[in-house]
């Protein structure tokens, strides 16, 4: 049995049709705001079980063989860091400290790219290259870099399996909370983004990423980390992409980054005073400028990851949308 933290996100809920898929049985850790009808049909059980709390998620763990721990705070804004650190951190540790209570064999726990060392000296990206230490470009990457590193060390120690996957940017369908991609997707249909931003990244579909959490379940070794990506676009060929599958018409103008810095400035300022996510902050800025090119031969060799196109990424993203996303689609369908 599956036991999983996260599971109304993006990755989590793609996890669970996965794993329907298998025919295993799996329960869910939530909180007491989660949205429970995003489960219903995909979850033999559902365990509040907050991540603050160690003896709610033993209770939710017991009887789990793997522990899927899939649950972040994502907040790419400055000034944050107790709070990311609380949650990410204080997260992990506490479902560490729960997997060894309920005996669990082996947590797979979903990091970042953005926990590692990117600094420009060297590319491709590669594991090896080890965790972000106050080098990463947002207070989020740094608390996934220390999470990542409690995780690793468990497993290294030999105290308890556990195996790090590192997707890049997730794409795809099922983003009931709408992420930063498909927050961009849903404003690019609707005519509001006139200008790109200048930089690039890596993109991965939601469901290789999920493929890859359960491959490391089942055999990925212990200890280590595992770097999940897709596909490399400056943010102007995304654009173009959007706008070819869609025949919209996309923004023309790449802004120059200092005028982008200064935007970015007034984004967070912004978010600050009216409580709203930021769009960009001088940290996803910074990210965008990095040159983020993925080495997955790791994961390739093995847990036999094979990432599909983004083109398809964004073809049934576009789909879903369409159809209507408040919808909970079939949960056999993966």
């Amino acid at each position: 049995m599956f036991a999983i933290t996260g599971a109304t996100g993006h990755l989590g809920q793609t996890l669970l049709r996965q794993i329907r898929s298998r025919g295993d049985r799996v329960v869910a850790a939530v909180r007491s705001t989660s949205n429970r009808s995003l489960l219903s049909g995909y979850a033999d059980r559902i365990d509040e079980a907050p991540l603050h709390d160690v003896d709610a998620l033993t209770a939710c763990f017991d009887g789990a063989e793997v522990v899927i721990h899939a649950a972040a705070l994502i907040d790419i804004r400055r000034g944050r860091r107790a709070e990311l650190d609380a949650a990410n951190v204080g997260g992990t540790r506490n479902v560490l400290a729960a997997c060894r209570r309920a005996g669990v064999r082996r947590l797979v726990y979903v990091s970042s790219i953005e926990a590692f060392d990117m600094s420009p000296r060297r590319r491709p990206i590669r594991e090896d290259f080890g965790f972000a230490r106050g080098n990463a470009c947002m207070d989020y990457g740094e608390s996934k870099a220390e999470a990542s590193r409690l995780a690793a060390a468990a497993g290294l120690s030999g105290e308890l399996e556990t195996v790090l996957i590192a997707p890049t940017a997730i794409v795809g369908p099922w983003d009931y909370q709408d992420g930063p991609l498909t927050t961009m997707i849903r404003r690019f249909l609707a005519g509001k983004i006139p200008a790109a931003l200048p930089g690039g990244f890596d993109y991965v579909d939601v469901r290789d990423v999920a493929g890859a959490v359960l491959a490391a379940a089942d055999r990925g070794r212990s200890g280590e980390s595992y770097l999940v990506s897709g596909e490399y676009l400056s943010v102007a060929d995304l654009m173009t992409a959007l706008e070819r599958l869609t025949g919209l018409r996309g923004p023309r103008l790449v802004l120059p980054l200092p005028a982008v810095r200064v935007l970015a400035e007034l984004s967070e300022s912004w978010s600050r005073f009216s409580g709203r996510p930021a769009l960009f902050t001088r940290g996803s800025v910074d990210v965008l400028q990095i040159d983020a090119r993925i080495d997955p031969a790791k994961a390739r060799d093995e847990l036999g990851y094979r990432p599909r196109s983004i083109r398809e990424s964004l073809e049934d993203t576009l789909a879903w949308i369409g159809e209507g996303s408040a919808v909970n689609p079939d949960p056999l369908f993966a």
